[in-house]
């Protein structure tokens, strides 16, 4: 029963789209690649040394794949991985890896995984990142020259409204009041646009994968860039290293981040400065926010993120 089992499972190894390997940690060799593994990394060799797949991890990922790999070694709980490959015909490929350290009957320990080619999902997903980002730039930038000047005539119109009481103003008075009433229920359309795209965010579920994080603050710092005739605001970036790669979920940091910004825009007067840095430390990654900030203001940012707190 358990080798019918065991030849049932080599068949469906055979046959399947994703790459199934096991690789001997002592002799440092894969003593089972199935042919789609073989088909991917373009190599027909049956037992394949390990430098047959760590030639092609791309030079960028190199570290990350070696602390991984060491990591896995002392435990026995899989260990999933995303990471680049160059291929023999110089074309870059991301793959995600499901490891498990395992031990055989004989004693030998092997680490048995899945590989599954992600470059065209990735490439989706960073899309589908790219444009949320710019959009809740965009967001961010719209309430504030709206919701300013919507409140500047809802407020006139309110003071005018009640300097024209008099009987022979009363026609002027019930245009004045529909302006009043239309500015207010803007404000609340955009309010309650950005509370539930917001809300929608805060309430997805966490999605940790490793991504280049100074490409993605990049990119919407250059939104808010385009926007500087628009804001009367000045954006500036800069990060310690070209590429900074860390595991987050892409759309939440960048939401926070947003949400500073659109703090220090309020507390910035026209023609004030934001500069966003990113500083990869030691064991950790620094996000610096620095602004003009009013002085009238500054009372208002010491908790930026309390529940009750003005800012």
């Amino acid at each position: 029963m358990i080798n019918e089992a065991a030849n049932s499972c080599l068949a469906l190894a055979e046959l399947s789209r994703h790459g199934i390997f096991s690789f001997d940690i002592k002799s440092c060799k894969f003593v089972y690649c199935n042919p789609s593994f073989r088909e991917f990394v373009q190599v027909v060799d049956d037992l394949l040394p390990d430098s047959a797949l760590s030639m092609l991890i791309h030079p960028d990922d190199e570290s990350y794949v070696r602390e991984s790999y060491a990591r896995l070694l002392k435990s026995n709980k899989k260990k999933g991985l995303e990471f680049r490959l160059i291929l023999p015909d110089q074309s870059i490929r991301t793959v995600r890896i499901e490891a498990f350290n395992t031990i055989t009957k004989d004693k030998k320990r092997v680490i048995t995984g899945i590989m599954e080619d992600i470059t065209t999902h990735k490439a989706h997903n960073d899309t589908l990142n790219k444009f949320s980002n710019k959009k809740n730039a965009l967001l961010n930038i719209l309430s504030h020259d709206i919701l300013g000047p919507l409140g500047t005539i809802q407020n006139l119109s309110a003071i005018i409204n009640k300097k024209l009481i008099t009987a022979e103003n009363r026609e002027m008075s019930k245009f004045i009041n529909l302006i009043e009433k239309i500015s207010k229920r803007s404000i609340a359309m955009v309010r309650n646009l950005l509370t539930q795209e917001f809300l929608e965010t805060a309430e997805a579920e966490l999605i940790l994968r490793r991504t280049d994080i100074v490409a993605a603050v990049r990119g919407m710092i250059e939104q808010y860039q385009e926007s500087d005739n628009v804001t009367s605001r000045t954006f500036t970036f800069s990060a310690s290293n070209e590429r900074i790669l860390i595991h987050v979920d892409e759309s939440k940091l960048l939401q926070a981040l947003n949400n500073l910004i659109s703090n220090s825009i309020k507390f910035t007067e026209d023609n004030g400065l934001l500069e966003l840095s990113i500083e990869e430390e030691q064991d950790t990654v620094l996000f610096r926010l620095r602004d003009n900030t009013v002085s009238a203001f500054r009372k208002f940012t010491i908790r930026p993120f309390s529940r009750n707190s003005r800012a």
